[in-house]
This record gives structure tokens, sequence and C-alpha cells, in this order.
């Protein structure tokens, strides 16, 4: 048994915060199948209720309920069998209270029966009914499934469990079925099961309203509307905000709901929401839900979160530099940001503090978003500066000051002690000095970029022409990244000019030509004369100066040489360039390559005497003459003779002291005497 529901008429609105609920009302009402209600010999009055001749009619109290299709009520919540007057049998019909099913999908109705005695039946009818009469639908005999002329041909089907398939069912098929199963002698049985057919509901669609909300309203404003289409039997709709359930609440929440039926019977239920927001409200998330009822249970579809833009006046005003003030220095670009915590923004204005009175600077602002923008800042940029807003939402005035401070470095000094003409030898002291609003750090750096020194002095002592340099003074900002500056300071050293390189000597043959070098170093610069003539080319870098004089050679050149001279205002250098003729030069080479074969062979030899005398091939003494002066001792390989080529071809003597010659003995027996 269920409750009627009498839908709105079309484009009525709902009270505030009336729901619509569409569901069966009782214990079991809403169950799909399972519970089934047997019918059979339930009592004697009931089967009385029947008409004696069994015609096929509607049992006492089927028939629908104005409203809804589909929704309708039991005689008094008692189902009972119509059976023959006087058959009181045992024939039972089993059918479930209620079937649901989707539109567009196919409902299946079950109808079970016993018949005593394991008995068959003789036929099977298939009724709905329509108002209050019955429409039969089909019969199934004797193996066979006889179809009606109605509007369901085409759309019915039985199983082999005799339960009927309904395809494609739409809203109008929401209605009551009945299965009556007659089995001969053992009489009539039927049963009815209620269809429901039900659409679900489509997913909501939020828009939420597209102008600002004020904070301060005479009236309540609406926030969004939720529309859902295409619903059977009609959903319902509420809302929430940061996730929870908005309730009508007089003067702050109200909600109207308008329900709408199609041509096709589904329905649209649309809702608005009116609440009154706050300045929190403008980060809120607002969004609705569609309910229906599905199988028994409540079941909801959500749309999507919304925000909404609230109007409120400004509280707060905040006036920020970027960067941070304590890292602005000259030639930064810096920004002084106006922040208001009003909705629309306000009105921006921008002033600097003059001596006597504040001047306006807004036309180097962006009004709009707060902005004021101030390129390549320098130590003027510094001072009070104010922003100045107007809320149009009440016409108020707030203002902010703030402090820019531009860190800079000026005044960079480097003084020399003494500042004197230097001169080689001399000690000088440098000292740099600057003005900042912050601490500085001093470093010195020679003209390459090395770091030398740190501190705002540096000395240099024992000064050369090879120490003057250009050094440079960098002053630094430890508190402020990339605020520096430089003073750069040349130190001199001067003196009369020192040669420090000459290509002497020079091998060269006659009639060549050549280049000679000659290089000085001085301060002030010198100039470098040649004593003889040629095509000079001059270089000069820091205190050096080269020049290269291209000559040919002749004899004259070869046997006087040249002079490099080397002068300036405080002394003159000269040095001599000794020109040698490289014949001579290479015939002195060839002796003192030959001298140096000589003593390598002697060195060689030598050491392969005294490696055979270690191995005992040469032996010493009395015991070893006989080997080395009798013929037969020459079998030994191992012999080392050393003579004269010229005097071994004349003879093989030597001379004695008085002129007389010796025989091969005596010779042996000297060189024996000498070694020992």
């Amino acid at each position: 048994m269920t409750q009627p529901f009498s839908p709105l008429p079309p484009g009525a609105a709902l009270e505030r915060g009336q729901e619509l609920h569409y569901r069966p009302a009782g214990p079991g009402a809403t169950r799909a199948a399972g519970r089934q209600r047997p019918r059979g010999s339930a009592g004697r009055e009931a089967a009385r209720s029947c008409p004696r001749d069994g015609a096929e009619r509607p049992a006492s109290g089927l028939g629908t309920e104005p409203g809804v299709p589909g929704w309708s009520r039991g005689c008094g919540g008692a189902s009972v069998a119509c059976l023959p007057l006087g058959a009181a049998s045992g024939l039972e019909v089993s059918m479930p209270e209620v079937v649901e099913a989707e539109s567009e999908s196919t409902a299946r109705i079950e109808c079970s029966f016993s018949i005593p005695g394991n008995g068959s039946y003789s036929y099977i009818d298939w009724f709905y009914v329509d108002r209050s009469s019955r429409v039969k639908l089909l019969r199934v005999a004797g193996g066979e499934v006889l179809e009606e002329e109605t509007s369901y041909k085409g759309r019915l089907a039985v199983g082999e469990d005799k339960a009927l398939s309904i395809s494609k069912v739409t809203l109008q098929d929401a209605r009551t079925f009945v299965c009556q199963v007659g089995a001969g002698s053992q009489g009539v049985g039927e049963n009815h099961t209620e269809l429901h057919v039900y659409k679900v509901p489509e997913t909501p669609e939020i828009e939420a309203s597209s102008a600002g909300i004020p904070v301060h309203s005479s009236t309540t404003p609406q926030i969004a509307q939720c529309v859902s289409e295409n619903s059977f039997p009609p959903a319902n709709i509420t809302w929430y905000k940061n996730g929870e359930q908005l309730q009508p609440e007089e003067n702050k929440v109200k909600i109207l709901a308008t329900l709408t039926r199609k041509s096709s019977g589904l329905y649209t239920v649309s809702s608005s929401l009116f609440a009154v927001v706050t300045r929190e409200d403008r980060s809120s998330l607002f969004h609705c839900a569609v309910h229906y009822w599905l199988r028994g249970q409540r079941r909801s579809k959500d749309s999507r979160r919304v925000n909404i833009t609230v109007f409120y006046p400004t509280q707060h005003v905040e006036l920020h530099i970027v960067p941070a003030p304590a890292l602005v220095k000259e030639g930064d670009d810096v920004k002084l940001v106006c922040e208001a915590d009003g909705n629309p923004a306000p009105v921006f204005s921008f002033y600097k503090k003059v001596p006597e009175e504040w001047q306006d600077v807004t036309s180097l602002a962006d009004t709009s978003s707060g902005v004021l923008s101030l390129h390549g800042v320098n130590k003027s940029s510094s001072g009070l500066y104010r922003c100045q807003i107007l809320d149009l939402d009440d016409m108020t005035q707030m203002e902010k000051d703030v402090e820019l401070v531009v860190n800079y470095i000026e005044g960079v000094r480097v003084q020399m002690e003494p500042s004197s003409p230097l001169h080689e030898g001399d000690s000088v002291r440098l000292s740099c000095s600057a003005h900042s609003p912050v601490d500085l750090d001093f470093q010195w750096r020679d003209e390459r970029g090395r770091k030398v020194a740190e501190g705002n002095q540096l000395l240099l002592r024992n000064l050369t022409f090879e120490t003057s340099s250009n050094f440079s003074c960098r002053v630094v900002a430890r508190s402020v990244p990339g605020l520096e500056q430089s003073k750069q300071v040349a130190v001199a050293v001067q003196g009369k000019p020192r040669i420090v390189a000459i290509s002497s000597p020079l091998y060269v043959r006659q009639d060549e030509v050549v280049n000679l070098t000659c290089k000085a170093i001085a301060f002030p610069r010198p100039s470098v004369r040649w004593s003889i003539n040629g095509t000079a080319h001059e270089y000069v870098e820091n205190q050096h100066v080269a020049s290269n004089l291209t000559v040919r050679v002749s004899h004259d050149l070869l046997r006087a040489g040249a002079m490099c001279r080397v002068s300036n205002a405080l002394g003159v250098s000269e040095k001599h360039i000794q020109l040698l003729d490289e014949k001579t030069s290479e015939s002195k080479g060839v002796i003192i390559v030959a001298i140096i074969v000589c003593i390598l062979v002697v060195a060689v030899l030598g050491s392969v005497i005294y490696f055979l005398h270690k191995k005992g091939k040469i032996p010493c003494g009395r015991a070893g003459k006989q080997d080395i002066t009798k013929p037969e001792a020459r079998k030994d390989k191992n012999v080392v003779e050393v003579k004269s080529d010229k005097l071994a071809e004349e003879a093989g003597l030597l001379q004695g002291t008085n002129g007389e010659r010796r025989p091969a003995a005596d010779q042996s027996e000297k060189y024996i005497d000498l070694r020992n």
C-alpha cells in the first residue's frame, strides 16, 4: 500500500523549504521483488465478494488513485484471490507487491502458483487495470501465447516461468497488472502487482549570480539557481554552503522551488537560493543536490561548486615597498604597492612629501591596481610616500604612509701619499674614502681585476717599473647586495730607461736580412735610437717599449755590430748587439762535436775492458804474461789490443829510451810493469 502524491500544477512554486517527496509508504512497500502475496483459500468472505460467474473483473478495491500514474492503492491493504463460489480450493497465486523499472528498460513481473495434487493449469491470463475495469493482455494455454490487440502488443513476452516481461516501459505503464490462473476443477486463482516506473533525474546545473552581492543590502539577494531535469517521480533540491546544508531562516535564508511537468510526463525541478552574505563569504563555495528514491533507498546527485562575488567596504589599507626597503639601491626599479581589503577595489591616489606640502605623483601609478612604479631611483627618490583610497561603496577615505630610503655610495676618492713623482725604490700609501648611509667594505684590485688587499689603505714598498700599474678601490655595501662603486688610480714610477732584452749575440750570414730587437722599460715613455740604418718598428705596452730593426748584414756590420740607445728626460741607457758569422760558428761546432764523440768512444771502450776484466777474460800479473806474449795464447778471442795503426804496419816493436828497438816481449813486459 502506498501514499498518494499530488503533483503541483505546472509552474507552481513550493513554499519556502518545502521538499518534494515521492516514495512508497509502509514497510516493504518499495521492495522490487521477493515478498510475494499468496492468494488462494485466504478467506470465505473474500471469496464471496467475487462474482458468481467468475467473470474477469478487478478485485475488490483495485483501482488507481488520482495523481501520479502508477502509485495506486489496493483495497484497504488486503489483497485477495477471486475464486468461483463454493470453490474453497488450495490453488494459490503469488506475486510481488511492487515491481520497479526505469523508463525505457524492461519490467519483469513474476507470477507463481501451486495447484493441489500436482495438477496442471488450463490457462493463464494477464490483465492490466485501467481506471475501474480490467483489460486483457494475453492468454497462455496449451503452450501457446495468445496476445490481445492492445497498446502493449509487440512489447510483451512470457518466460518459461510464466513471468510477464514488458519492454521499453514508459511512465504510462505505471499501473496494476493481474495474473489469473485457471486450473479446471481446482478453480481459478489470481493476484496483482503494482508496476512503478521511475526516471533518475539528471545532474543538477547550478548558476551563480553574475552580479556582485553587497553585504549591506535592504533585501535578501539571490545567490544562485539550481535546475534538475527529466525526473520521475519529481525529485527535490537542497542547498549547501561549504558542505553544510542550508535551512530556511527568516530574514537570512530563503529557498523557492518550482516544479514543471513536461509533455513526456517527466518533471523539471528548479530551486533558487536567497541569502544574506558577509565579507567571509567571498571564499565560500555553494552547491545544490537533487534527491530521489530508488528501490527504497534515498539517492542524490551533487552539482559543481560555485563561488560568488561579494561587495564589502574597505577596513584596512597597507602600503608595501618592493623590493624590501633595506635592499633598495640607486638604479633599482621600485614599486609601492597599496593594498585595500575592500571589494570592489577603491580608487587609489599617491603623494610624496616635499618640505612643506604633499606632491601628487598619481600620474606615475596604476590607479586600478594600486601600484606606484619608480624607475631608476636615486638619492633624491628617498622620502615619505602616501597612499590614499576612496571607497565608492560608502564614500569613505583612508590613507597609509611609508618611508622610502634609497641606499647609495657617493664621493669615492683615492689619495696617494706622497703625491710627488715616484721613483724606483720609493714607497707609496693609497687611501680610499666614500660616503653612504650603510656600512662599507673596501677592497683593492690590480688592473687585471685580482684582489690584492682589503681595507681602505694600500701600502706599496720598493717600487719598480714593473710595479707601476692602475689600482682600483672597490667600495661594497655588505647589507645591500649589488651596491658598489669603484675608483681607479695610476701608480707611475719614474726613472731613466732600463734595457731588459736584446737579441745578442746574433748568428747571421753576410747579405742576409735580419731583425735586431731591443726592449726597455721606463717612465716617462722613452725613445729608441739605433747606431745603424734600417727599417724600425716600435711597440708600446704599459711601461715597456720594444723596437725591431730590419737590416741587411754587411761586412762592416759583422765587424762592428749595432748599438741600441734608449733615452727619456731622466737618462739614457744603451747596449751593444754582437753579430757573429754563422760559418765560423759552424766550424767551431764541428770541432766541439768531434771532441764529444771521441770522449764517448773512449768511455765506451773503457767500460768494455772493465767488464771483461771483471768476468776474468783478461788475466793480470805474471800468470797471465805468457798468454799475452806467446803466439799460441792468441787463441783466446777476448784479448784487447790498443796500438797505433802506423807503427803496427812498420814493425811490432817499441823503441827504448836511447833509441834502440826492442822485441815484442820487452814491449809486453813494459806494459805489465806500467800497469802494475
